[in-house]
This record gives C-alpha cells, structure tokens and sequence, in this order.
C-alpha cells in the first residue's frame, strides 16, 4: 500500500478480487495476516486520506489474470490452481 512505484518509475496498479471471494480470503488471511475487513479498512483510509488509489476489482481469478495480463506495472494475487500463461509469477514458497 506504501509503494505506488516499481523501480523503474512505473506505476503499480492493484488488481484485486472482492471481499467475499474465497481465494482473497485465503490470501488476506495467511498472506497479509489480517481479515478481509481489515484490509478494506485500510484502503478505504489510505484513498481518503490520499495517499494512495484503491485497488481495481474483479469478479473472478480468470478476470484478474487477464486485468494483470493487459495492464502494464499491475499486480494481483491467484490460488495455486489457476492456469498462468505469459505472466511473471513469483511462487511463494511453503515454510
């Protein structure tokens, strides 16, 4: 939320899926470790306040590869299923 540029000046735009989506739940909830509304919290202050712009919904993981794929400097996040072709994906690994 803090960094709004890549390295090389690039704007980075957030794809992300809604609240209620099971794979953003999973990922808010073992990725970021906060809740759901914690993380629409904190986005709705950071907008407000100015200091950053709110993340792009979409409906689906397909929609989100898709936005990312078409998008220049975006980022989004997906489930371990989903099939990726032409992106850069960074795994994480499991601990």
């Amino acid at each position: 939320m803090r960094q709004t540029t890549w390295p090389n000046g690039q704007t980075i735009v957030v794809f992300t899926l809604p609240s209620s989506h099971p794979v953003h739940q999973e990922f808010t909830k073992t990725e970021l470790k906060i809740f759901p509304y914690q993380l629409d919290k904190m986005w709705i202050k950071l907008t407000f306040s100015g200091l950053a712009k709110p993340p792009i919904k979409v409906n689906s993981v397909e929609e989100l590869i898709e936005a990312v794929r078409k998008t220049p400097g975006s980022i989004g996040y997906i489930d371990d299923n989903a099939e990726i072709d032409g992106l850069n994906i960074i795994a994480k690994e499991a601990q």
